[in-house]
C-alpha cells in the first residue's frame, strides 16, 4: 500500500521551485552567462538537488510526521520536478518566441564553434547543425527542456530520496 500524495502540497513546492528556476535564468541572462552550458547545468542542478530535499524533507516532517518512504518520496520527487519543469518550460517557450529569439541563433553559434574547437571541418558542423535544426526552435527546445527537466528529477528524485526516507517502525500505521 502506498501513501496518497497531497497534490496541493506538491503544486506549491513544484511552483516554487519553477520559480526559482526561472529567477536564476533571469539573472544568468542578465549577467551575460546563459550560454555558458557547463556552468548554468551546475546551478540547475543544485538549486534542483536543493529544492528536492528540503521540500522532501518538509512534506516528510509536516505530512508524514517525521516519516517518509523511498517510494513515496520519489513520487513526491517526480511530481515535484514535473510540475516544476511545466512550469520553466513555459516560461523558455515564452523567452526563445517573445524577449529573445535571437537565443536560437547564438546557440546554434555557439554549437558551430563548438564542433570546430573539437577538430571537426566546417561542413561537418553545418551537418551537424542541420541534422538538428528541427529542434531549434522555440517549442523543440522547450519539449527538449521540458524532457530534461523529468530525467534530471528521476535520477535525482531517487538518489535524494535514498538519503531521505525514514521508514514508520509502526507497520500497522499509514505509510507516509
Amino acid at each position: 500500500m502506498s501513501a496518497k500524495i497531497n497534490t496541493n502540497a506538491i503544486m506549491n513546492y513544484g511552483t516554487i521551485y519553477g520559480i526559482v528556476i526561472i529567477a536564476m535564468s533571469l539573472i544568468l541572462y542578465i549577467l551575460g552567462i546563459e550560454n555558458d552550458g557547463n556552468f548554468v547545468f551546475l546551478i540547475n542542478l543544485a538549486v534542483t538537488i536543493g529544492a528536492l530535499y528540503f521540500f522532501m524533507n518538509k512534506y516528510k516532517m509536516e505530512v508524514g510526521a517525521g516519516f517518509i518512504s523511498f517510494i513515496t518520496s520519489f513520487r513526491l520527487g517526480i511530481l515535484l520536478t514535473f510540475f516544476g519543469g511545466v512550469i520553466t518550460a513555459f516560461y523558455n517557450w515564452v523567452f526563445l518566441s517573445f524577449i529573445d529569439p535571437s537565443s536560437i541563433d547564438k546557440a546554434k553559434e555557439k554549437a558551430y564553434e563548438s564542433a570546430i574547437s573539437n577538430g571537426k571541418s566546417a561542413e561537418q558542423a553545418i551537418t551537424e547543425l542541420e541534422m538538428v535544426e528541427p529542434f531549434m526552435t522555440p517549442i523543440g527546445m522547450t519539449l527538449i527542456a521540458l524532457l530534461v527537466f523529468l530525467v534530471m528529477g528521476l535520477i535525482i528524485s531517487a538518489i535524494v530520496s535514498a538519503f531521505i526516507k525514514n521508514e514508520n517502525p509502526n507497520p500497522f500505521s499509514e505509510e507516509v
